[in-house]
């Protein structure tokens, strides 16, 4: 009985490092650690770590299935850069032939660019059409 509470902190703690890493492993474990407190006030501790064992390890097999069957998929792919440049319009500081490749400042940061339109002087705004291969695809445009 003293040492039933140990399942109920264990239960917490892998809630705890479920929402930090965001990874949905330890929280299947945690079902083991439920029936193996509501055992704790009828059978020894040895007992108990076995039950806990036995669901847990079952609870993560089945979980994980679960887990990259529906929680995984949803989750939003989305390149982190796609945002901060496709689809807008810089200006340039630099002249880019067309058809050409060049190596242009965007947001404080040097890319290579392809223009796929006509030549693009300095002052001219440009539009990003997409990043493909770590290259912007640029296109002369009006702002």
């Amino acid at each position: 009985m003293d040492l039933n509470w140990i399942w109920f902190g264990l239960l917490i703690f892998v809630i705890i490092v479920d929402i930090t890493t965001s990874s949905f492993t330890f929280s299947w474990l945690g079902l083991g650690f439920i029936p193996a407190f509501i055992a704790g006030y009828f059978v020894d501790f040895t007992t108990q770590i076995w039950i806990a064992l036995i669901l847990g390890t079952i609870a993560i097999i089945f979980g994980l299935k679960v887990s990259k069957k529906y929680i995984n998929v949803n989750l939003p792919t989305e390149k982190p850069l796609v945002g901060k440049y496709e689809d807008r319009e810089f200006v340039s500081e630099v002249k880019l032939e067309s058809n050409r490749e060049c190596r242009i400042k965007v947001n404080e940061v040097y890319w290579t660019a392809r223009n796929i339109g006509e030549d693009i002087n300095i002052g001219d705004t440009f539009k990003v059409l997409k990043i493909e291969n770590n290259k912007l695809i640029i296109k002369k445009g009006v702002i």
